[in-house]
């Protein structure tokens, strides 16, 4: 199916102009996302200019680099540099500072870098290298299904292990929900994250919490036809999970990628940083696999003495969607992609960083 259909300007103005002349007669309705890539389209296709006044598009805790705590950073960290081995992780990770460094900088004082695009650079790489590699793997359960495919497939080398921070979208969107963080009246559900896990752990957060939830793609035709679904639910008095993305997502999901997780990870209650720790929203190697998780295999420590966030940065409330990113006093001034004091300006995914993109000096 081509794309262009879903950007197609005569359609998105056509869906603008519904949404407005359906919310009319509504208060405000304060709408959250939860990915990383939604709000990279919703700004760079400038769809909240389209919206009425009264509804407000909120960007949630969808950036897995920018929900990584410092205290799994400062853990890497400490043990990279005091051991022999290298901490091999994605580019956007490289720069998130921990309590007082990022990898980037701790590779100034000795630390062993390497940036990877996949498992398979790190798998090459370790073979290649004499000493112990640590792949720092970050991600939702995007990411964390094909790598649990690949370590079910494949025999890896020795010296290769994990240092799993990988977090599970929907136990810690209702786990968010239940301690009432989150102040929002619908949520327009992640799609590359739900082709995995699919929809029905999201039943609970429209159910539970009477929420109307739509998942999305990510052209500008999806995002604006996801609102109207929600505000056709509200208009009916409904509250329901919806798939807006059928051309890719199934409502039960991958069922050979949930096997995968299921078969190499459990669920376990994990750190969001900023957010504290939340219950059963954490993938953490089955203890069958002991012997590639680094944090078991070096034992290595971790310190309850960290930082989570850098004085003055206001990311967590950036993913609460408590503020935007131009309330924080830091917003381009201080905190720009090339100089990064919080999470959320570092990837492409990270709401800060893609107001930046938009916005740059203010």
């Amino acid at each position: 199916m081509q794309l262009s259909k879903f950007k197609d300007k005569d359609l998105v103005l056509a869906l603008a102009q519904s949404i407005k002349v359906k919310s009319k007669n509504f208060e405000n309705l304060r709408i959250m996302h939860v990915c990383g890539t939604h709000e990279n389209s919703i700004v760079r296709y400038a769809l909240r200019d389209l919206l009425p006044d009264n509804i407000k598009l909120l960007a949630g805790p969808g950036c897995p680099v920018c929900v990584t705590s410092s205290k799994d950073i400062d853990a890497i960290i400490n043990y990279g540099i005091k051991n022999n081995c290298t901490i091999a992780t994605f580019g956007d990770m490289l720069r998130v500072k921990g309590s007082n460094y990022s990898l980037f900088s701790a590779s100034k004082m000795g630390l062993s870098v390497k940036m990877v695009y996949g498992l398979d650079e790190a798998i090459d790489f370790a073979k290649k290298s004499r000493q112990d590699v640590i792949f720092f793997s970050v991600g939702f359960e995007t990411t964390a299904a094909p790598i649990a495919s690949i370590i079910k497939s494949i025999s890896l080398p020795e010296n290769l292990s994990f240092f799993s921070v990988h977090k599970y979208t929907p136990n810690g969107v209702l786990e968010l929900l239940k301690a009432g963080k989150l102040n929002i009246d619908a949520l327009i559900l992640p799609g590359h994250a739900s082709i995995v896990s699919g929809l029905v752990p999201y039943e609970k957060a429209s159910s539970d919490f009477k929420l109307p939830c739509v998942a999305a793609g990510f052209e500008p035709a999806d995002i604006l036809s996801a609102i109207l679904m929600i505000i056709n639910q509200i208009e009916n008095n409904t509250c329901k999970v919806e798939n807006e993305y059928e051309r890719l997502l199934s409502y039960e999901g991958n069922k050979l990628a949930q096997k995968a997780l299921n078969d190499v990870f459990d669920i376990v209650p994990c750190i969001w940083r900023g957010l504290g720790t939340i219950e059963n929203s954490g993938f953490e190697f089955k203890k069958t696999y002991d012997f590639l998780n680094a944090k078991v295999k070096f034992n290595i420590p971790f310190s309850e003495d960290y930082i989570e966030e850098q004085k003055g940065c206001r990311c967590a409330e950036v993913i609460l969607g408590l503020i935007e990113p131009t309330q924080c006093p830091m917003f381009s001034k201080v905190c720009n992609p090339h100089n990064p004091v919080g999470p959320c300006m570092v990837s492409d995914e990270g709401t800060c960083r893609n107001w930046w993109e938009v916005k740059g000096e203010i």
